[in-house]
């Protein structure tokens, strides 16, 4: 039976339509960004004295990412919105007294595997089905390289394993070996335990919250074009972090306002959205393909991580276009969904390239984006490392039954083209939206109906 959008089951499906009414769209504040949120999470752990994170996601990654680090000796304490956090210092981690399970959270997960590595102890890391089919050798390698044991328990390159930890690590030289922030983070972070100093090569400009957030904290860190030294052994105290909101999560609105007919909208206004550089490429892109889209009130927080607040204006629906480019895909590959669900709105052929790390997330999200939109009536495929999708212009889409198969970003997406459409639409498989989003219905009830169903 239905019930309401401020409680959820555990798993639920949603149905889904367009409400149809005109107005302006304003959203005061979204939740706070998944990948600073972690982030600061894990830093203040391993700091001396006591830091706190405000505006911290409240998200199912962000819950998995605090029990284990509680496992594992740290003390933090919510205060209302805030996560008071008391540090232990780069030694101070204890063996936890049994398996850490992290969910699903891979960025956790790998930054958990540098602090295990760095730590004079054994422990098991394990996630849950998603985690355990994503690859984790990448990380594994560079931090054996360091002086870590790593074992894995059931399948070669991913979860669960074990680690024997050393401190000090031997500081390495590394050669990116995927264009993603998540190596680039956990050698970072495995670099602060080692004995000199450790240096990172990228592929291409990933996101740098990493970097912004370690020089805030005072480590020494440095970067020189594409190549990041940090110099580890050294202590440094916990800070306050204003997490901004996810930019991630506010592309799920912006596109549901794009695609809504210009008749049944006035202005969208999303306030204090992070607007990091490296996170920017869907904003930039939908620029490209002719959506009124602005960033106003740029400033800056202490943390060094800009902010914005993003408005759009009712235009013309996007252009078709082809985007491509290993560090324009990094800057929006959360939004390479939205990318393609946007795209079957515009006249032409558009095709969306470089995005092949895509297969390794929660699903092949290449081939669940593709299907989903096929559900619709769109005609989209996806090959290796790219999607195509044929837009229909002004065409409507057809109402659809689509299954997320438990991915948090396909759910979304899917639900945002739901709201674009007068007859309902039925999206199974909701409860993993709660990974990233957990008000996204909430807000999405803005532009759409919406029931949950049991």
């Amino acid at each position: 039976m239905p019930i309401g959008l401020n409680k959820y089951p555990r798993n639920f499906d949603i149905r889904v339509k367009s409400n149809r009414k005109r107005q302006d769209f304003v959203f005061a504040k979204l939740p706070g960004d998944k990948s600073i949120s972690q982030r600061a999470i894990v830093l203040n752990a391993i700091a001396e004295g006591r830091g706190v994170v405000r505006n911290i996601l409240r998200s199912a990654d962000t819950w998995s990412c605090i029990r284990a680090l509680r496992l594992l000796g740290v003390k933090l304490v919510w205060d209302g919105e805030d996560l008071w956090i008391d540090g232990v210092g780069l030694t101070g981690l204890r063996p936890p007294g049994g398996k850490l399970d992290i969910g699903n959270t891979a960025t956790s997960a790998r930054l958990l595997m540098s602090l295990l590595a760095g730590s004079a102890f054994s422990a098991e890391l394990s996630g849950n089905r998603l985690l355990s089919k994503r690859p984790m050798d990448w990380v594994v390698k560079p931090l054996m390289e360091m002086g870590a044991e790593i074992k894995y328990l059931e399948r070669e390159g991913t979860l669960p394993i074990k680690i024997t930890g050393t401190y000090p690590l031997r500081a390495i030289e590394v050669d990116a070996t995927v264009p993603s922030a998540q190596e680039k983070s956990a050698v970072l972070f495995a670099g602060l335990f080692a004995d000199g100093t450790t240096q990172y090569r990228q592929q291409c400009q990933s996101r740098d919250h990493t970097e912004r957030l370690m020089r805030y904290f005072g480590i020494d860190i440095v970067t020189n074009g594409q190549v990041t030294s940090i110099t580890g052994g050294r202590p440094f105290a916990g800070k306050e972090v204003q997490v901004p909101g996810d930019i991630s999560s506010a592309a799920y609105l912006l596109t549901a306002y794009a695609i809504r007919r210009n008749e049944e909208k006035g202005d969208l206004k999303i306030n204090d959205v992070g607007a990091n550089p490296t996170r920017l490429g869907y904003v930039n892109v939908l620029r490209e393909r002719g959506v009124h889209v602005t960033l106003e009130n740029c400033r800056m927080l202490a943390s060094n991580e800009p902010v914005a607040d993003i408005c759009c204006r009712p235009g013309p629906l996007p252009a078709a276009g082809q985007t491509e480019g290993v560090e324009l895909i990094q800057s929006l590959i959360d939004e390479v969904p939205l990318l393609a669900a946007i795209s079957a709105f515009a006249s032409g052929v558009s095709i969306i390239k470089d995005c092949g790390d895509l297969k390794d997330k929660d699903t092949n999200r290449l081939d669940t984006t593709a299907k989903a939109l096929v559900q619709f009536g769109v005609d989209a495929a996806s090959d290796r490392d790219q999607i195509k999708v044929v837009g229909a212009g002004s065409g409507p889409l057809q109402p659809a039954v689509v299954d997320s198969c438990g991915d948090h970003r396909i759910a979304m997406m899917a639900a945002v083209l739901a709201s674009s459409l007068e007859a309902p639409s039925v999206i199974r498989n909701c409860g993993c939206i709660s990974v990233s989003y957990p008000s996204f219905l909430k807000d999405l009830s803005q532009f759409a109906d919406i029931e949950i169903l049991v």
